[in-house]
């Protein structure tokens, strides 16, 4: 793993805020890791260990991937088809039975796998898996990025990918209790992007950076949803500098999915057409 001189070692609990700092992670390695590069995986109670550049103070000019000494409270902060296995693990009847700890659990959010040549784009991001996915128990609010959190979540899997570019896409499953509870939670997740341009906007005020966040949905079906968000990114949950982001969430039951992926202008143009979100979603409601 390449390393600049200005780097300094940083000792993370994965775990302080779910979600959250597990992408940030992600984000970090995407900054200084290489393709090939195997970083350990976050687990339940441990710490991980991130290269994080120097802090910058909030207005100035940050890169991607740096972080800024004030980081204001905010709601905020990885085969070209499905086989026929995968198929038949997603069928609507399993999913909508009650999730259960234990392997169990980890059963029913490993039927919801993405691969990574499934993910998006593909063809230009050439996505890898950056470490094995890790399935916990969660016993906090599950945060996305800086518009959405999740309650009621019982169990997490969690899945990084890195891009050719250097750039994060992130499957996070969330298994509930029973189907009501993961559709309320479907529901915080559409309430949270619906705000997102402003919730965002707001931050980057908080930044001193012109607020030019913009959210569109992309495409919707039932129980499943895209945006993207194109704005001028403020360290945390995202990268900082102008960038787009791709959200995605499917409701299956008891269990909620939550794809993300990032195009980072410092990395490369943007490729992506959001056009194709439809399909997306139906990928991963197959």
């Amino acid at each position: 793993m390449s390393r600049t001189a200005a780097s300094r070692r940083v000792r993370t609990a994965v775990l302080a805020s779910a979600g959250v700092l597990a992408a940030a992670t992600v984000y970090g390695l995407a900054q200084h890791a290489d393709a090939s590069d195997a970083p350990l995986s976050p687990t339940a109670g441990s710490a991980a260990s991130v290269d994080v550049p120097p802090a910058a103070e909030p207005g100035a000019s940050t890169p991607a991937g740096q972080t800024p000494s004030k980081q204001p409270a905010a709601d905020a902060t990885p085969s070209a088809s499905a086989s026929t296995g995968k198929s038949a693990a997603k069928s609507t009847d399993k999913a909508s039975k009650p999730v259960k700890s234990g392997g169990g659990a980890v059963a029913v959010l490993e039927a919801e796998r993405v691969e990574p040549a499934q993910l998006p784009d593909n063809a230009q991001q050439k996505w890898k898996e950056i470490a094995p996915a890790v399935t916990q128990p969660l016993t906090q609010d599950f945060q996305l990025n800086e518009c959405v959190s999740v309650p009621g979540a019982t169990n997490w899997r969690q899945q990084g990918f890195i891009s050719s570019h250097k750039t994060p896409a992130i499957q996070n499953s969330l298994s509930f209790k029973d189907e009501s509870a993961a559709k309320a939670a479907y529901q915080k997740v559409l309430d949270g992007m619906n705000s997102c341009a402003q919730t965002s906007q707001a931050l980057q005020k908080q930044y001193r950076l012109t607020p030019d966040a913009a959210v569109q949905q992309t495409a919707a079906i039932d129980n499943g949803r895209a945006w993207s968000r194109r704005w001028n990114g403020v360290q945390g949950a995202s990268a900082a500098g102008a960038q787009t982001n791709h959200i995605y969430v499917v409701q299956r039951g008891a269990v909620l999915t939550l794809l993300t992926f990032d195009e980072w202008e410092s990395a490369a143009p943007a490729s992506y057409d959001p056009r194709a979100d439809a399909s997306v979603l139906a990928m991963l409601t197959s």
